[in-house]
């Protein structure tokens, strides 16, 4: 005999309506999200063409290739000392009272009162106790290690952008699991709805299975938010605006073949990292500076030429007879004697502070060995992990269709139904997040290494 709807199945009719709306909008607001963006589509992009993308519009590597310009034009601004110096000045004095000299007693006015007087300077560096020499080398330093950077910046932005395109990737899986676990709640609430008609379930299983759809709703909104906020962070890294559209062409692969031998990758990574040769060249950067500074000890010399005009007049520009020309040439040479101290003080500093860059290399190569390794446990712990979920979905799904078939059939319980079906999202998730996490792990490695 069917059994007669109580008080609170008529309540529980009541909202179960709603419910099932909710739901179904639910269900409706995630679809249209995952199609929107092959519906609006502006820029398809696989990893390599992300990675390729920031590079060329993301601020930091651009300013540093910026950066990197303005040394390179620091090498010819070194070499500008090597060359010859040349200069031309002239000069117009008006005599408003002629000026006088006094000879044997006697006052006598010269100058006229139009004095013109001009000169064509040439000075050339011979030697400078070798900080012209020692000023190009670190010109060509100071490039060299624009260049290490720039590569430390792009190598950067590419981690973070393939990382983030991981992670768009995983949170897209993870709302495609939360709306399959929402579907098959509400499949599960319309089996025991018509099983509830026929008298086979009660109200209470009715109520409970509408608790259970309530209970999935915010984990795929959740997923979804998620999705849109990891969007939005690489859109960032691209330097693409937030309400521009992409999507993502590549799937959650990646190469996974194991983190190798350890101490390979330690060699690997001091020999490509670009931090590492960075520190390495202001280490020697520092050096040249001992020897900048040691050259204030020795003498300074140069040679100079000089053509010089000099011309008079009572009224307008002299004439022949009122011009003079002359020519000198010869040698300056400057020997320091005493400065206070000043100079072997900066001496001093120039070597702590090379000793201080010796330091920091040395603290650097431990870093980037702490890091390699902490890169390898992970990248070792997520394959681990990977390969034992690797047949868990599958098995979970097959749980799930056997227990749904008892279930219909009077021989599993609703909460063996609900049960299975948490274990299949569950099964999912940590697979997806496995798999998200080898691709990532894998990431850190490559970086760390320096590729």
């Amino acid at each position: 005999m069917k059994q007669q709807p109580s008080q609170n199945t008529i309540k529980g009719g009541r909202t179960r309506q709603r419910i099932l709306e909710t739901a179904r909008l639910a269900l409706f607001i995630s679809g249209a999200a995952a199609s929107h963006v092959s519906a609006a589509v502006n820029l398809d992009l696989t990893l390599d063409a992300a990675v390729r993308t920031a590079l060329k519009n993301n601020a930091t590597v651009v300013i540093a290739g910026e950066t990197r310009r303005i040394y390179k034009e620091k090498i010819n601004e070194y070499w500008g000392t090597v060359y010859p110096h040349l200069s031309a000045s002239g000069k117009y004095t008006r005599n408003l009272e002629a000026p006088s000299v006094f000879m044997g007693g006697n006052r006598i006015k010269s100058g006229l009162k139009n004095v013109y007087t001009g000169s064509l300077d040439l000075d050339q560096v011979i030697w400078a106790g070798g900080k012209i020499n020692t000023g190009i080398r670190m010109a060509d330093l100071y490039a060299a290690a624009s260049d290490e950077q720039f590569k430390t910046a792009g190598n950067d932005i590419a981690k973070a952008v393939r990382q983030t395109y991981y992670s768009v990737l995983l949170s897209s899986s993870l709302a495609t699991i939360q709306r399959e676990s929402l579907n098959l709640a509400l499949q599960h609430l319309r089996t025991i709805e018509a099983q509830y008609k026929q008298g086979l379930a009660s109200d209470l299983s009715v109520l409970r299975q509408q608790v259970e759809v309530s209970n999935t709703e915010p984990a795929l909104t959740q997923a979804w938010n998620l999705y849109e906020e990891n969007l939005i962070e690489l859109k960032n890294l691209l330097g693409l605006d937030p309400e521009s559209e992409i999507t993502l062409t590549d799937g959650l692969t990646c190469a996974r073949n194991g983190p190798g031998e350890i101490t390979e990758l330690y060699k690997a990574a001091l020999l490509n990292r670009p931090e590492y040769r960075d520190a390495k060249i202001q280490r020697d950067l520092y050096l040249e500076t001992i020897k900048t500074e040691q050259a204030a000890h020795y003498p300074y010399v140069s040679a100079f030429a000089s053509r010089q005009f000099q011309g008079q007049s009572d009224s307008g520009f002299p004439g022949e007879a009122g011009q003079s020309w002359s020519t000198t040439a010869g040698l300056n040479i400057s020997l320091p004697i005493f400065s206070g101290g000043s100079t072997s003080s900066k001496v001093r500093q120039a070597r702590l502070q090379a000793e201080i860059a010796g330091t920091n290399l040395r603290e650097l190569e431990r870093k980037i060995k702490i890091a390699v390794k902490k890169a390898w446990l992970g990248l070792n712990e997520a394959s681990m992990r990977l390969a034992s979920q690797a047949t868990s979905v599958e098995t979970s799904r097959k749980a799930l269709a056997a227990t749904e078939v008892r279930f219909k059939n009077g021989l599993a319980s609703q909460l063996e139904l609900n049960d299975t079906s948490l274990a299949l999202n569950r099964s999912q998730t940590l697979y997806i997040q496995a798999l998200h996490d080898t691709c990532s792990a894998d990431t850190e490695l490559q970086w760390t290494l320096g590729e």
